[in-house]
């Protein structure tokens, strides 16, 4: 919280001091040591692969016709 007078002088400045905590799902296909983090500046910025989808192949099938 930032509060000023009526000169535009700081009467109070906060800033959070802590730790924080956040948890997702990424899948099972990705694995930790994949993971990339920085902490630059005041920004965390973190990599995260996205899974490589495998090409699909089409399966060719046969029918019989009768007559």
């Amino acid at each position: 919280d930032n509060e000023k007078d009526k000169d535009h002088h700081y009467i109070r400045r906060e800033r959070y001091q802590g730790s924080v905590s956040r948890t997702f799902y990424v899948g099972e296909a990705v694995k930790e040591e994949d993971i990339k983090a920085k902490y630059e500046n005041g920004i965390l910025t973190l990599v995260v692969p996205k899974k490589v989808e495998e090409p699909k192949v089409e399966e060719q099938k046969y029918i019989a016709i009768e007559g």
